[in-house]
């Protein structure tokens, strides 16, 4: 964990009992990777992150900006700490200052660290994912998006209550008014809920308030993120992180429009108050510096607000912009790739033979309607030689609770096209009643809601255990059917934290912790092994994993933090491929990782893209880059100044590269 203390000048006021509808850019804190949480102490500023790199390692650091500079850039030097050492935290998520300066850390292990002239720990053994935190006062606040609730601690730490269970779908941000009032913003239900002063247990006793509703217009919301109250001179209202709509949102306590700012970045890389992805605020004492973290361009933006809107930017509407918003998830099966567009829960469908991937068509869309996706959380496409119908579809979706499965049928001997009529639905199956049907078959009578964060098959299981699914919240492993008839539960190692990617080959299963920072590999024979580093180099956010062709148990890992990946070889030595950039073979938070005939996709989320690598058949350290692609723009030569590109090669773009279109090569 990382926490920068910065410390800030004061700006203008507001006017008084004037609530912001704008707000000006001052300066940027760059190279807070993962930047989540952002919390005022007196005039200095705590940022937290998921972790630091520290001579190659993941660590905990602390450091302090002492001003701004003449130029506007922040001045950040070495912190000096006049209290104990803060504590081993295994992925921070969220800080909050009380009104006495205590302090809290929540982690994502499952327990929120507390500093009160020493360090402690809250909820463990009763938390899940603690995801936010808040004070009321000596009370500790925490938003636990696994559970569903708000969880209350008393002084000394112990869990006095736990609200909003059956309400809240998945609980971000939380804050507090002077009141009393409670504000969360639930990220699944695209709303904020207020718990009114004195309420804090929800349906036992009178449920929470919805303020706002899902969409892009004023008032509305899409996946908040946090919540921040300001109460100044008069002026009562609510900063909202609306994520997806890039931008902050200004509301009153009821949820009416007041105003937002932060136009949407066009590209990434953009600041100077166009936001991307925003997912922590926090105001000053001043009432007018608002903090800005952004976790997806790894920063935080310092803003002064202000009673005016801001102005329309003109280029806001013209140039270049990005065509593709790729979430984590991939999926591809022999012939066939796809690929999540997060901003509208769509998947595109693509011809995976060709060099680039021809689209071919668009399945879904957000939305409650049937063919429609809440938020996609994992999808796979069944490759042939399996006991599932090869060619289909699978998407889990963790707001609907189910899984669909696609068909897509085409004439792959002629030339793909874009055609929309190509999927169809050819089952939808209810994960409620699934888990029902294994609760009642004794899998495990207590079992959780289930969360699908991933879909394997696996080629040498029978038939009724060829599907694997991977459980979050229930910390399992499902192996069943293609029609969810039945199922048989292998827990995940007692260390697992928040497993987010499955790869099956050879009988071997491994499994991608960003939070545990390790890789767990089960053996054949039901062992399960830890993994915290491939030859030598330490795993610091594994966020994909796959296994090499032809080599059993071989690994290629992405991680997020080191923005590379490690590719394993057969003798146990292992390389760093990529680099952080923009280019080719450089990385922005590469995500997961699938297999196509022509090599390993990795998604390349904080450069909205995939990038291709060829595979070394024998398990050597061939990890050769062929492809960068986004669904309107693709490389197949490496631009100048990529990593091993010929210092005057220029960039290549080949539109006509695919073998199966007219006038293609051949």
């Amino acid at each position: 964990m990382l926490v920068q203390i910065a410390f800030i000048w004061a700006a203008s006021a507001l006017g008084s009992a004037d609530c912001p509808k704008g707000a000006d850019y001052r300066t940027t804190l760059d190279g807070a990777r993962g930047a989540c949480g952002v919390a005022w102490l007196g005039e200095r500023l705590l940022v937290c992150t998921p972790e630091a790199i520290d001579g190659g390692r993941a660590s905990a650091q602390v450091r302090v900006m002492t001003g701004i500079s003449e130029d506007g850039e922040p001045l950040v030097g070495p912190f000096a700490a006049d209290s104990a050492a803060m504590p081993a935290i295994a992925s921070a998520s969220d800080i909050a200052v009380s009104a006495s300066g205590a302090l809290a850390v929540s982690d994502l292990a499952g327990v929120v660290h507390v500093f009160r002239g020493s360090w402690s720990r809250v909820g463990e053994g009763t938390l899940r994912a603690p995801v936010a935190v808040a004070w009321r006062g000596d009370e500790l606040l925490v938003s636990d998006a696994s559970l569903g609730v708000v969880a209350e601690f008393a002084a000394d730490g112990s869990l006095r209550r736990q609200s909003g269970r059956g309400i809240l779908v998945e609980p971000a941000g939380i804050d507090v008014a002077a009141d009393g009032t409670i504000f969360v913003a639930d990220r699944l239900a695209d709303c904020l809920w207020r718990f009114d002063a004195g309420n804090l247990e929800g349906a036992e006793s009178g449920a929470p308030v919805r303020v706002g509703e899902a969409g892009g217009n004023p008032g509305q919301f899409s996946a908040p993120r946090d919540v921040a109250v300001l109460e100044r001179d008069g002026a009562r209202c609510l900063l909202v992180a609306d994520e997806l709509n890039h931008r902050v949102q200004v509301v009153d306590f009821d949820g009416s429009f007041i105003g937002f700012f932060g136009m949407h970045a066009l590209l990434p890389r953009q600041g100077e108050g166009r936001i991307h992805y925003p997912v922590s605020l926090a105001v000053a004492a001043d009432g007018v510096t608002l903090a800005v973290a952004e976790s997806f361009e790894d920063r935080v933006q310092l803003l002064t607000l202000k009673p005016e809107a801001d102005p329309v930017d003109p280029s806001a509407f013209g140039g270049e912009f990005i065509s593709s918003h790729f979430g984590s998830e991939a999926g591809c099966g022999d012939d066939i790739l796809a690929v999540v567009d997060r901003e509208i829960e769509a998947i595109a469908i693509c011809d995976a033979r060709a060099t680039p991937p021809v689209h071919m068509c668009v399945v879904g869309g957000g939305g409650a309607l049937p063919l429609r996706f809440g938020e996609i959380s994992a999808m796979a496409v069944a490759p042939r030689g399996i006991a599932v119908r090869a060619g289909d579809l699978w998407v889990a979706d963790r707001v609907h609770k189910r899984i669909d499965i696609f068909r897509l049928e085409w004439d792959r001997a002629k030339a793909s096209v874009f055609d929309q009529f190509l999927p169809r639905l050819a089952r939808s199956m209810d994960l409620s009643a699934f888990a029902s049907r294994l609760a009642a078959e004794g899998a495990n009578p207590r079992l959780r809601p289930i969360d699908i964060v991933d879909i394997e098959f696996d080629g040498s299981a029978p038939a009724e255990r060829a599907v694997v699914l991977l459980d979050r919240r229930n910390m399992v492993l499902i192996r069943t059917d293609e029609r969810l008839r039945e199922g048989v539960l292998e827990g995940l190692p007692p260390d697992a934290r928040q497993p987010e990617e499955l790869a099956i080959a050879d009988g071997l299963v491994a499994v991608a912790d960003p939070v545990a920072r390790c890789v767990f590999v089960r053996a054949k024979d039901g062992t399960w092994t830890r993994r915290d580093s491939i030859g030598g180099l330490e795993l610091m956010r594994p966020s994909g994993v796959a296994f090499r062709a032809g080599a059993a148990g071989v690994m290629v890992v992405s991680d997020a933090a080191r923005d590379a990946c490690i590719v394993e070889a057969r003798d146990g030595t292992a390389v760093l491929v990529g680099e952080r950039g923009v280019l080719d073979e450089q990385f922005w938070d590469p995500q997961g990782i699938v297999r196509s005939d022509l090599g390993l996709i990795v998604i390349d989320r904080g450069n909205h893209r995939y990038e291709r690598f060829t595979d070394g058949k024998d398990g050597d350290s061939s990890f050769a880059w062929n492809l960068t692609g986004t669904l309107g723009r693709y490389y197949d030569r490496k631009r100048r100044g990529s990593p091993g590109a010929p210092p005057l090669d220029a960039p290549s773009s080949t539109p006509r590269s695919n073998p199966l279109a007219p006038g293609g090569e051949s």
